[in-house]
This record gives structure tokens, C-alpha cells and sequence, in this order.
């Protein structure tokens, strides 16, 4: 962890772009239920191809592929409670020290953590117990293997947030959510957005930001997060046309003036974090990059 880490403070942040549908791109076998979590030990030079992609396109920030890596989802795949736990934190810690060795000093590096099951099925949350005690976890190993914060990203069920930043909340780096709405107004669950921001703004969360959700659900979803939410904010929507498959794929994209145009619009708005999720590519960063310099610089 870089000691001088304050996102986003007094500048605006880029963020990387999408891991899951450029693996897909190369030509990788992205299948459930271990989708992108086994990557970072099979073909761990393809993980690094992408976050050097990313960093050379001018991202700040490098996400850790472990959005499914975690013990539940190697015992989807039928591994033993034993093997799973083993295997899991082995390519966890493989995948941190890819990212930072992509990120170098000069970019911080993301802890990735996913909803336990599911992202697009918020009705399939476990359930208190067992999620408080695997959020700990997961929080425990990326903080050990030197993440510069932990991102709770496609966060749509306001129980699992709930249990996520409790789990979390003795680990002693900064931590951000993410979230994935149904509407503008609404998780996925039917949560209230306005009622999830109220409760979120004592949880000790230093940035609330939006992802995968397509740009015309993100504005919407924005309003209220510009009205409601005092601190630090950003967004990474989708370059979809529309949500993508449960494996991931992403059947159209949106033009890149469309999605760059929608971006701008985001700066201006007072996002202070910016960047890309499924189905976008280092051009999409590279783009942004363009994006946020000219904004930062008073010039749009």
C-alpha cells in the first residue's frame, strides 16, 4: 500500500477499464462459475497484458482481477471447503501482485470484491452470517497483499452492503462502493438509492460511485447521487448498449463519441473518479485520459 494514498483529493482519478470482456476478447474460456477467478493462475500473462494496456493508455488506478475470487466460488466449481479457501487466496494474491506490478509507483492499486454469488441476482445473497465472516476474509487478504484500498464494486442488494461494510470496518484502509441499479432510483433489489446513500454516509466510506450500468440509467442514478452524497464521487458505466449476458459478454457497444460525450458530462457534473466497465477497452481509457486532462485544465 503507497503511504502517500489520498484519491482523488485534489484531482481527478482514471480508472482502468474492463477485465472480464477483454479476457473474453483475447480468446479465453470465461466460464461460470469461476468466470475471470482462476485466470490469474492459468494465464496470468494476459492479466498483465491488460492492466499494462491500461496503465499505458494513462489509467491512475489498476482493479485486481478477484471479482471471483473467492472460496464460494471455487466451491461452485466443486473444489472441497479445504481446496477452495487454498486455491482462492492463492489467485487473489497472485492477481495483487500483478496489478501492482503493472501499477508500479505510479499508479494505486484497487481490491476488487464482488457481491458473494451473483452480481446481476441480488436475491441470491447468503445471508448475514455467512457473508459477514467471507467479506472479512476477503478484506483481510487483499489489505495483507498491499491493495491501496478495498472497491466493493456491483454492489445491488442493500443487505450485502450492509454486511460487507460491517465485515470490513476494522480494516484499516480506505474503502469504496460501487453500485449497480435497476433504474435511477433503485438497486437492483428495489432498494431506494436515496435511502442506501442516507445509510451509507455513516459507514466510514471515503467514495460512493456507480458501475455497470449503462450510460442512460448512470445519468439518472447521478442525479441523486450529486444531490445527496456531500463527499467524493464517480462512476465507470458500462460501453454496452445494453446490460451484459450472465457470462460476461457484451453483444453491441455504444459509439465512442457517445460514451465519451456521456463521460464529459459526468466530469462536469463533479465526478471526481472516472473510468470504463464491461465492454470497454484501453481505447476507451485512452479517450478518457484526453477527457480528463482537458476538463482539470479549465479548457471544457
Amino acid at each position: 500500500m503507497k503511504d502517500n494514498f489520498k484519491p482523488g483529493r485534489d484531482k481527478v482519478l482514471l480508472m482502468d477499464g474492463a477485465m472480464g470482456t477483454e479476457l473474453i476478447r483475447e480468446g479465453l474460456d470465461l466460464s461460470l462459475p469461476l468466470w475471470s477467478g482462476d485466470i490469474n493462475l492459468t494465464h496470468p500473462g494476459y492479466v498483465s497484458k491488460i492492466h499494462e494496456e491500461y496503465v499505458q493508455a494513462g489509467a491512475d488506478i489498476v482493479t485486481t482481477n478477484t471479482f471471483r475470487t473467492s472460496p464460494r466460488t471455487y466451491i461452485h466449481a466443486g473444489y472441497s471447503k479445504l481446496e477452495a479457501r487454498e486455491r482462492a487466496r492463492k489467485s487473489l494474491n497472485s492477481a495483487v501482485d500483478l496489478a501492482k506490478k503493472a501499477a508500479g509507483e505510479k499508479c494505486y492499486v484497487a481490491g476488487s470484491i464482488a457481491p458473494l454469488e451473483d452480481c446481476y441476482s441480488p436475491e441470491r445473497f447468503p445471508g448475514d452470517e455467512e457473508a459477514l465472516e467471507e467479506f472479512y476474509e476477503l478484506g483481510k487478504w487483499l489489505a495483507s497483499a498491499g491493495v491501496d484500498f478495498l472497491l466493493f464494486e456491483t454492489m445491488g442488494c442493500g443487505k450485502e452492503i450492509n454486511a460487507a461494510l460491517q465485515a470490513t470496518s476494522d480494516i484499516n484502509i480506505p474503502r469504496w462502493i460501487s453500485l449497480i441499479l435497476k433504474n435511477g432510483n433503485t438497486l437492483l433489489d428495489g432498494s431506494s438509492l436515496r435511502e442506501t446513500l442516507f445509510e451509507l454516509r455513516n459507514k466510514g466510506i471515503e467514495k460512493v460511485l456507480l458501475n455497470c450500468n449503462v450510460l442512460r440509467v448512470t445519468g439518472e442514478g447521478l442525479e441523486i447521487i450529486k444531490e445527496l452524497w456531500k463527499n467524493s464521487w464517480g462512476v465507470y458505466p458500462n460501453a454496452g448498449l445494453k446490460m451484459p449476458s450472465k457470462g460476461g459478454h457484451i453483444s453491441s457497444t455504444v459509439s465512442m463519441n457517445q460514451f465519451v460525450t456521456e463521460m464529459r458530462r459526468f466530469l462536469k457534473m463533479g465526478a471526481q473518479v472516472v473510468g470504463a466497465c464491461c465492454g470497454s477497452t484501453p481505447s476507451h481509457i485512452l479517450e478518457l485520459r484526453k477527457s480528463v486532462d482537458i476538463f482539470t485544465k479549465g479548457e471544457s
